[in-house]
């Protein structure tokens, strides 16, 4: 009795089942596509999808709708110097004098939270605080300086000079203050100026308000609505 041998199959022939019949190779679709092939067909998808969205509403004669702009968005208006005009009425913001009210003792501090009490009792009017940090502000000790180097001949005053200068400027590049600020709203200019002279008198006990600069109006809305954005 001969020993069986091994027989191979030949790799370029097809393959044929236990009847003879040759089977045929496919590819296997159960294989996952490229996922860049993906992306590529989603944004052709969309684009298809955008172009049909058009193509319907000029048919209809209707302008496809946009996204609303910032100045749609936001109520402010108009800047002048005694008030702010919005969509719907008009406001002026003032500066909060604030307290160190840790040196303070206790009858000291209870006069004074008692006088904001007071304020917030009476005031029954719209009106909103806002904290936001400022750069350090140091131009008009800048200015003194820059005078005293013009006038300074030594250079050891001159050395000292410069190292005040470049202290200043570091400050006002690395350190922020943080400020108060009062809104106070009404209907017209008019009701505005009345609002503004209670709200100056009620608060002048405790924390007294300060007038500011159409700049520094300029300033406080430009932060507030840009938070991320440095001065």
């Amino acid at each position: 009795m001969q020993p069986l041998k091994l027989i191979k199959s030949d790799p370029e022939k097809p393959d044929e089942d236990t009847n003879g019949e040759v089977k045929e190779k496919f590819p296997d679709t159960n294989k996952k596509p490229n996922k860049m092939v993906q992306l590529r067909q989603k944004l052709k998808h969309q684009r298809i999808v955008k172009k049909e969205f058009q193509k319907g509403m000029k048919e209809q004669g209707k302008k496809p709708k946009l996204l609303k702009q910032t100045s749609a968005i936001l109520p402010f208006v108009q800047l002048h110097d005694e008030y702010i005009l919005l969509k719907e009425g008009v406001m002026d913001i003032f500066q909060v004098q604030t307290k160190n009210i840790h040196a303070l003792n206790d009858a000291d501090l209870n006069y004074l939270l008692l006088n904001r009490a007071q304020f917030l009792r009476s005031y029954f009017r719209s009106f909103k605080e806002v904290i936001l940090n400022f750069p350090t502000n140091t131009e008009v000790q800048r200015a003194y300086w820059l005078k005293k180097q013009q006038q300074a001949k030594n250079p050891s005053r001159l050395k000292y000079i410069d190292q005040k200068l470049f202290e200043f400027e570091y400050l006002e590049r690395e350190r922020y203050n943080r400020e108060f600020f009062m809104f106070i709203y009404a209907d017209d200019k008019e009701e505005l100026e009345d609002r503004k002279s209670d709200c100056m008198q009620g608060m002048q006990s405790s924390f007294p308000l300060q007038r500011l600069s159409k700049n520094k109006k300029e300033q406080i809305l430009f932060l507030l609505n840009n938070q991320n954005t440095q001065l």
